[in-house]
């Protein structure tokens, strides 16, 4: 019994430890806040033994709502997105025929979003530091 418990704890600290440093951590791209006329949330979602997940979400003015899924590693490259409007949703994925341009053109909607949340984090640390 006492082997078992100690082969257990090793067994979850050698996975904690894997699961820790093998995971990229974007959190300098955490955001909540407007971008032009969007309201526009960037989550970090931890996983236990796989990826983090990178969640960013964006409701548009006319109530559209628009979410950005990366879960490869948190490499910032998007694995799928969800389109909710008029009450339902779809979700488009990067290894179908239908998905691949829709993956395509969110990829580059996606890095404008990112650059942007970099750029308004930068301003304001450097205006706190005044």
């Amino acid at each position: 019994m006492a082997i078992r418990k100690t082969l257990t704890s090793i067994v979850l600290a050698g996975a904690l430890a894997l699961g820790v440093t093998g995971c990229r951590n974007n959190s300098e791209y955490i955001y909540n806040g407007k971008i032009g006329e969007d309201q526009v949330t960037l989550i970090e979602k931890p996983h236990f033994f796989i990826s983090d997940e990178n969640l960013l979400t964006v409701t548009k003015s006319d109530g559209r709502v628009i979410k950005y899924i990366d879960i490869s590693n948190s490499d910032l490259k998007l694995e799928y997105v969800e389109i909710t409007a008029d009450g339902q949703t779809t979700r488009y994925i990067k290894s179908d025929e239908v998905g691949k341009p829709i993956l395509g053109e969110a990829q580059k909607q996606f890095d404008v979003y990112i650059q942007q949340i970099k750029e308004i984090r930068i301003y304001q640390g450097l205006d706190s530091l005044k």
